[in-house]
């Protein structure tokens, strides 16, 4: 858990709006990772298998987790100390942002997918994905630049 702690905190901090969230989706995900630890065939590395738990289990959490929509006039009178209008836009702005950018992720083909979610959501070098994935480097580094051109052709569509 100490290995690791440190990759899948950094995972959950890019999910969930605070640290005690993050905090406790981490041990969430360790808890998963134990009572699946049979699962692990060792195929991939386990922190590869680790991260797929984490993914698995940021994308159930918000599935389930329904929007409650309130107006800001109604915000504001139930919460004296709620956030300005301009800060609320601003984060609704940078929410609907990162769900567009998940959605378009979504519909790369896996092998742009892949290298661009371990590349730039869980950090890792592009040694370490060319070693997971048998691929050789500058065919990572292709697939990386190629899923972000789609990313940006399907962005400015949108």
């Amino acid at each position: 858990m100490k290995r690791y702690q440190g990759m899948v905190f950094s995972q959950a901090s890019k999910a969930f709006s605070t640290k005690e969230e993050a905090e406790d989706f981490t041990q969430e995900v360790f808890l998963k990772a134990y009572e699946a630890l049979s699962t692990f065939r060792g195929e991939a590395q386990f922190s590869t298998w680790l991260f797929q738990i984490a993914r698995n289990e940021i994308s159930r959490h918000f599935k389930k987790k329904k929007p409650i929509i309130h107006t800001l006039d109604e915000s504001h009178e139930s919460h004296p100390n709620a956030m300005s209008q301009s800060s609320f836009a601003e984060d609704l702005a940078k929410e609907e942002e990162g769900n567009l950018l998940r959605q378009l992720i979504s519909r790369l083909p896996l092998a742009y997918q892949k290298p661009i979610i371990l590349h730039y959501f869980e950090n890792r070098s592009l040694k370490e994905i060319s070693l997971d994935m048998d691929i050789k480097i500058n065919t990572i580094k292709s697939h990386i630049s190629r899923g972000k051109d789609l990313i940006r052709k399907w962005w400015q569509h949108e």
